[in-house]
């Protein structure tokens, strides 16, 4: 595999989130063998951070260990401890660093520093969440098809809700209308001949919000029929049903955890989901903006995760032995 264009890659996803949190942060990569492949500091970032993310990459690449992972085993008194003093001191256990793998194989190490230690792993983790290979293809949902019976029915309960109208295309027994939500990357289409599932067949869609209450005040005030707020006592999205769906929304307003319901005209159904704060694969110690619930099994998948990736025992065994 081309090395250089992966962590290219990896840094640029890196950035991105860095620019995202409005916290400008160096980056490096380097390989097993101690050698530096890529290096690069935002504009804005501290001078020292290019130090320090050079380190924590040095450490994630020969011992095969996010640094935040190997603090707790370099203090005093504990096996590795005397590891800091190796190397000319260029390991380092702040939160920051962590080992690139393909196939399960140990490739680099990449660290990263600019903002805190807290906002140095949040980001490196958020840039590292989705796998990175030049022969992955980005999908995005843009286009929902809806099966409507009357077109011009469809288009005027649309557009009252006060979606954008994109397009109305009318040909030989065909008919294309496209509207888009406020603020949406998705839109939806329907007509004449688009679709041939039953109208009002969709169910679930949804539309995520800042404030569910806000959300269902507005569509009330441009008359249409929204159901109460409403929110599922297992923590975790919502039943179908309403046997474990309670009335109003979540209690302490949890982020995913409050909805309400509507339709179009021909029952095709939407759901508004109030969503605060962002899952990102990655919750915080001390983190309450989400379900105990949700906490858990985000926390769990995270855990078995990192569990699948394994360590580097020969780098640790290595690194053990040369501490004596």
């Amino acid at each position: 595999m081309d090395l250089l264009a992966y962590t290219k890659a990896i840094a640029e996803r890196i950035e991105a989130q860095a620019a995202q949190a409005k916290v400008p942060v160096a980056v490096c990569v380097i390989d097993v063998h101690g050698n530096i492949i890529l290096k690069h500091r935002m504009n804005g970032a501290p001078t020292f951070s290019l130090e320090l993310s050079e380190r924590k990459a040095y450490t994630s690449a020969l011992v095969g260990l996010r640094t935040a992972d190997l603090s707790p085993l370099v203090q005093p008194g504990q096996a590795l401890f005397p590891m800091m003093g190796l190397a000319g001191g260029r390991f380092c256990s702040m939160g920051g660093g962590a080992p690139l793998k393909v196939d399960g194989q140990l490739v680099a190490g990449v660290g990263i520093s600019g903002g805190t230690v807290d906002q140095d792993v949040a980001i490196l983790e958020a840039g590292l969440r989705e796998p990175v290979a030049s022969d992955i293809v980005k999908m995005n949902i843009e286009v929902i098809v809806l099966p409507v019976t009357d077109a011009d029915r469809a288009k005027r309960f649309y557009g009252d809700l006060g979606w954008r109208l994109d397009l109305d295309y009318t040909g030989d027994d065909y008919r294309v209308i496209q509207f888009t939500p406020p603020g949406s990357g998705c839109s939806i289409i329907f007509g004449k001949n688009v679709t041939t599932a039953l109208p009002g067949s969709v169910q679930g869609l949804h539309l995520v919000v800042s404030d569910i209450m806000a959300a269902r005040s507005e569509l009330d005030r441009r008359g249409f029929a929204v159901s109460d707020a409403f929110y599922d006592t297992g923590g975790i999205f919502h039943h179908a049903r309403s046997g474990v769906l309670a009335a109003g929304p979540n209690p302490q307003r949890k982020s995913y955890a409050s909805y309400a319901s509507f339709s179009d005209p021909d029952g095709n159904g939407w759901v508004f989901q109030e969503i605060t704060a962002r899952l990102t694969g990655h919750i915080e110690d001390g983190d309450e903006s989400f379900t105990p619930e949700l906490t858990d099994v985000v926390r769990h998948v995270e855990a078995t995760q990192r569990s699948r990736e394994g360590t580097s025992d020969l780098g640790l065994k290595s690194i053990m032995v040369a501490a004596g």
